[in-house]
């Protein structure tokens, strides 16, 4: 009988234990978050007309449908703000499914640290960092000549490298062909891997190259899948939002251009004609004192023994009339450095145009050299990337090796205020 006793107190017992393990997973809060999920991730900052006080994060998950958002907070603060992100299904030729979120965030302090996570359902991100552009007009950006590839670990070697040397970059800028092709996710998510701690720590500023404009039987494209990646800024010409945007960092004015005539012009026949009439009145509109213009496409005619090409009769006269300081070009995946041009000619008043070389794997060995070519380098060796520093009285930008040597190097200066148009 005893025996019969102690038996049944020990299934009682046992029935005990399970009936609390079972109610504590009955009972426990269906919000809790299980912790970072590989198929939460991918985040990307993205660059805003209105760097001090707005940020724009996306990031992608492979399922569609569960809510979305992002908590914020000041750095070491209990003061917790949560903003619900807006899903879109990612455009996928190859046949997969992406969901991207993103949250744009406002009114934020200038020059404050702040700390974020993102969540997608049960699955929710570490906290991370950034900071907004302070009032100060001194900062540096990386920029990153073509990266597309086949095997992206070269750019993912180049942006670590970068990253490595200039961690105190407020931003940094992807000169377009990004990817090989501008179709296939999957190079997209070998891209983005390839740059993670950059972009979940600083703004991209993307400009759009003719391989993002390829589909995947290499056919002309629109290019769907960068401007659904990228939640740019939208103030730029009508019908052309994305394509072309502008923004401000310190006493800096970056006027981003679409160069891609080639490949859209059956679809935008007019591309460069509207983005002349909006670059005009957006660089007649800034008051700050350096002006920058971003495209992937140069200006002059292949073998570019002088004169304009149809990009650079629509847009030379522009940055003349306008003084713009620098522009930045890629697509040939070497680097060079003109003098600076006014009308065709040397001018110390005029603008220095920088091709910025390659960081992803493709070289080009016939790369020309210019005429109007101060000095060019063909990074055959190894891949490339540049450091871009402003500050109210200079403009300094700096050439490296993808093992951080030093190859070119050279200084804007001017003491004349932006002129008022």
């Amino acid at each position: 009988m005893d025996k019969v006793i102690g038996m049944k107190k020990y299934i009682l017992g046992f029935i005990l234990i399970c009936s609390i393990i079972t109610s504590y997973f009955l009972f426990v809060p269906k919000s809790v978050h299980t912790g970072y999920d590989t198929d939460v991730g991918q985040i990307m900052h993205v660059v805003t007309a209105d760097m001090k006080h707005e940020r724009t994060i996306s990031w992608k998950t492979k399922k569609m449908g569960e809510p979305g958002y992002l908590e914020i907070r000041p750095k070491q603060s209990n003061n917790i703000s949560r903003i619900d992100a807006e899903a879109v299904e990612l455009p996928s030729p190859n046949g997969n499914q992406y969901a991207l979120y993103t949250v744009h965030i406002s009114h934020l302090t200038a020059g404050a640290d702040y700390e974020y996570r993102i969540s997608v359902g049960k699955r929710q991100s570490a906290w991370k960092n950034f900071r907004t552009e302070s009032e100060s007009t001194a900062f540096k950006a990386i920029v990153f000549g073509d990266s597309q590839a086949v095997d992206y670990a070269v750019w993912a070697k180049t942006a670590k490298a970068a990253w490595g040397n200039y961690g105190d970059a407020a931003f940094f800028i992807n000169m377009g062909d990004l990817v090989d092709n501008g179709q296939d996710d999957s190079q997209w998510n070998a891209w983005v891997d390839g740059a993670a701690s950059l972009l979940a720590a600083i703004p991209i500023a993307p400009v759009m190259g003719n391989h993002e404009a390829y589909s995947l039987d290499w056919k002309m494209a629109k290019p769907d899948y960068y401007l659904s990646l990228f939640a740019l800024p939208e103030n730029g010409p009508a019908g052309l939002k994305r394509h072309a945007y502008s923004f401000d960092y310190g006493d800096v004015h970056f006027s981003v251009l679409n160069t891609q005539q080639n490949e859209l012009g059956e679809w935008y026949p007019d591309l460069l004609e509207q983005q002349k009439e909006w670059l005009e009145k957006d660089l007649a509109g800034s008051k700050k004192k350096w002006k920058v213009v971003l495209m992937h496409r140069g200006v002059w005619k292949n073998p570019f023994n002088g004169p304009l090409d149809g990009i650079g009769q629509t847009f030379v006269p522009v940055f003349d009339k306008y003084h713009v300081d620098l522009v930045f070009t890629a697509h040939v995946h070497s680097y060079a450095r003109t003098k600076a041009l006014k009308n065709g000619s040397p001018d110390p008043d005029g603008t220095i145009y920088i091709t910025t070389g390659r960081s992803g794997e493709k070289v080009w060995d016939k790369s020309p050299r210019k005429p109007t070519d101060e000095f060019y380098y063909n990074p055959l060796d190894m891949p490339n990337y540049l450091l871009l520093e402003a500050d109210s009285s200079s403009l300094k930008v700096a050439a490296f090796k993808q093992n951080g040597e030093l190859f070119d190097q050279t200084e804007i200066k001017k003491t004349r205020l932006a002129p008022n148009f």
